[in-house]
C-alpha cells in the first residue's frame, strides 16, 4: 500500500494527482535388481559461454505517486536538470489491462492491434510530465523509447525533443532470440553509460526491467510515469540521483517558481 504523499499547490500546468514446480524431478520406485551396468560417458561439456549472475541487489522502496526521493531535490534537482549531462529513465504511464506481452515481430513491426496501450489517464500524465518538463525549461536533446506501443505513445505525448525507437529499451519478451536476460541487462548497462550531448540530457521510456537480479534494481520497482535520474558512467555504474513520481512534477514547478504575494501582504 502507497503512503500517503504530501499535498501539493496548485500550479500553472496543474498536474493531476493519483493513487494509482519448482519442477521436482524426485525419482521413486523400488531399487533396481542387482546387476552389472554398463559404464556411461559423460556429456561433452557445452560450448555456450557461461553467464553468472550477480546476487540480486536490495529491492528498492515504491514511492508514492507525488513524492520525490534521493540525494538531490527541489531546487538542486531543478539546478542539475537543468546544467544537463543526466539520463532520466522513465516507465511509460498507466496502460489499459491487456496483455503487456509484445512479441518479436509485433516489436519489429510496430504493430498495436493486440498490444497494451496507454489508458485515457495515462496519455493525460504523460502530456502532463511533458508540460513540466517545458515550464522547467529543460535541455532535453532527445526522447527513445522501447518499441512497444504504450512507450511510444508516452513518448510522443511528451513533446520535448525528437523522438526514436531504441530495441535496447525493449521489454524482456521481445528478447529471446536476442540472449534473453543476460543481453537484456548488459544491453541496459551500456544505455546508463551513454552521456548525452554536452549540456543536455535524455529521456528513455521502457517498461519494467524484468531480468533476473535486475541492475539497476529502482529500475524494476519504478511505477507509471516515474522518472529516475542517472548520472551516466562507465561500465554501467552509473549514479541514481532521484526518484521523480508520476504526480511529484509540481514539487519541482514550486521549488523554482515564487508564489505569488497575497493581496494583503503587498
Amino acid at each position: 500500500m502507497r503512503r500517503r504523499g504530501h499535498p501539493v499547490r496548485r500550479v500553472a500546468i496543474g498536474l493531476l494527482v493519483t493513487t494509482n514446480g519448482v519442477v521436482s524431478a524426485c525419482g521413486g520406485g523400488p531399487p533396481a535388481a542387482s546387476r552389472a551396468v554398463p559404464a556411461t560417458t559423460a556429456p561433452a561439456e557445452s560450448t555456450s559461454p557461461q553467464v553468472t549472475l550477480e546476487p540480486a541487489p536490495p529491492a528498492e522502496p515504491t514511492i508514492n505517486t507525488t513524492e520525490i526521493t534521493g540525494s538531490l531535490r527541489g531546487a538542486a534537482l531543478v539546478q542539475a536538470l537543468r546544467t544537463g549531462g543526466l539520463v532520466l529513465w522513465m516507465r511509460h504511464t498507466e496502460r489499459d489491462d491487456r496483455s503487456g506481452t509484445v512479441t518479436p515481430e509485433q516489436a519489429a513491426t510496430h504493430d498495436c492491434a493486440a498490444q497494451s496501450e496507454l489508458t485515457a489517464s495515462g496519455r493525460q500524465h504523460a502530456k502532463q510530465i511533458g508540460a513540466a518538463m517545458r515550464a522547467l525549461h529543460l535541455p532535453i536533446a532527445a526522447v527513445r523509447t522501447a518499441r512497444l506501443c504504450r512507450t511510444e505513445t508516452t513518448g510522443r505525448l511528451l513533446r520535448i525533443a525528437p523522438m526514436a525507437t531504441d530495441d535496447r529499451l525493449d521489454s524482456s519478451s521481445t528478447w529471446v532470440n536476442r540472449g534473453g536476460p543476460a543481453a537484456q541487462q548488459r544491453a541496459t548497462l551500456q544505455l546508463l553509460s551513454e552521456a548525452p550531448p554536452t549540456d543536455t540530457n535524455v529521456v528513455l521510456v521502457s517498461s519494467v526491467l524484468d531480468v533476473p537480479a535486475p541492475q539497476p534494481a529502482v529500475l524494476h520497482d519504478l511505477g507509471p510515469g516515474e522518472t529516475a535520474v542517472f548520472r551516466p558512467g562507465p561500465a554501467g555504474k552509473a549514479t541514481l540521483l532521484a526518484r521523480i513520481g508520476e504526480s511529484a512534477w509540481p514539487t519541482l514547478l514550486e521549488a523554482v517558481i515564487p508564489t505569488p504575494p497575497s493581496p494583503g501582504t503587498r
